[in-house]
């Protein structure tokens, strides 16, 4: 079929691993033996995100209006972390606040560095995208001791008495893997034999790929599931080779899930060449993702509506930095998502895929009455 990515990333291979060029593979499950696969409970699983989005993350009025409050947003130098730059810009300015970038890359050093800007510069609120913790973890406990909040997306195991909104943390994640996995089932039952491309250096990947697995092997005894490895370091380089040497060891594979979009960035040009057919799904597509779908290269995505989220965390923003609580939906990490495939994109995906297009007019709703 060909091949399809998600969006989540860092370009960077950080020193926490190792950083080899071509992906490592486990096996798990699969056998003639065993249950047939639970199709049925896939099926209600995956219900409420297939033909439409899920939903709408916030509904509580803003109490008091945020004016003139700085909201730093620091850009880890990848994709995502630009990308939600971008979009919480207009949100920034809906809410009557000044927005920053704070440059940075995923090394220690020039992470520590944005940080101690911030610190010292005394914002009033602080959006971090997609930097794991370890890297930022002293630096947290400097905004905390300066009575600064901080809001998070794509950063697992977050501690929300230190960080009370964070999108994409482990409830989320361990949600999408799941939905991943039941889509898979529901499209070939007990014939699944599907490889999940990890990044061991991105922490959420790994607990996509564990609630993945685990999924496959609860509803489906006799599926084949496996596990390859693609380093950082490889994006946006030699990932798609990678990929394909590893389709080309296991050529019974027809199935590749990829937990996220630089993984894979690519990767249709280098099936193509290679004469590799295989059906690829990803979690979160970002824009070059989405096109891939459009096109017919990849199979399905399971969307992530990146613009609300990104309003969502500055309507946070906005609420803790004038003593507000965050609305409930933002603290349960409510986020719109849908399964996409080429007939649900239609129109323009160059900037992200949107669950609600109204979403600006649904927040100027909320923050209209505020004083």
């Amino acid at each position: 079929m060909g091949a399809k990515i998600a969006a989540m990333a860092a370009a960077i291979c950080l020193t926490l691993s190792a950083c080899g060029g071509a992906a490592s593979s486990s096996q798990s499950g699969g056998g003639a033996a065993g249950p047939t696969a639970d199709i049925k409970r896939a099926k209600a699983a995956i219900a409420g995100y297939v033909g439409h989005p899920s939903p709408f993350p916030i509904d509580t009025p803003l109490v008091r209006k945020p004016t003139g409050k700085r909201i730093a947003l620091v850009d880890c130098g990848t994709t995502i972390c630009g990308l939600f730059y971008t979009l919480a810009k207009p949100a920034a300015k809906a809410l009557g606040v000044k927005l920053t970038r704070i440059k940075a890359t995923m090394a220690a050093d020039s992470v520590a560095g944005a940080f101690d800007t911030i610190v010292q510069d005394k914002y009033d609120g602080v959006f971090v995208p997609a930097i794991p913790m370890p890297l930022w973890q002293a630096s947290l406990d400097k905004l905390n001791a300066a009575h600064i909040p901080v809001v998070t997306a794509g950063i697992t195991g977050t501690d929300r008495s230190k960080i009370p909104v964070a999108a994409f943390d482990t409830d989320a994640i361990d949600r999408s893997a799941k939905l991943l996995a039941d889509y898979v089932i529901t499209q070939h039952g007990n014939d699944t034999n599907v490889v999940f491309y990890n990044t061991p250096e991105l922490a959420f990947s790994n607990l996509l790929q564990k609630r993945f697995v685990s999924e496959i092997a609860t509803l489906c005894p006799r599926c084949k599931v496996r596990t390859a490895k693609i380093p950082a370091a490889a994006f946006g380089t030699t990932a798609p080779s990678v990929v394909v040497d590893d389709l080309q060891a296991n050529p019974d594979t027809e199935t590749a899930v990829f937990a996220v979009g630089e993984q894979a960035a690519g990767l249709p040009a280098a099936l193509k060449t290679a004469g590799l057919s295989v059906e690829v799904i990803a979690n979160s597509p970002d824009p070059l993702s989405l096109q891939y779908i459009k096109d017919g290269d990849f199979s399905a995505g399971l969307g992530s509506d990146l613009p609300v989220i990104a309003w969502t965390l500055m309507d946070s923003l906005a609420r803790l930095s004038t003593g507000q609580k965050p609305a409930p939906g933002a603290v349960a990490d409510v986020i719109p998502q849908q399964f996409l495939t080429r007939k649900e994109l239609t129109g323009d995906v160059s900037h992200s895929w949107v669950a609600y297009p109204d979403y600006a007019k649904r927040f100027a709703a909320l923050w209209s009455a505020a004083s």
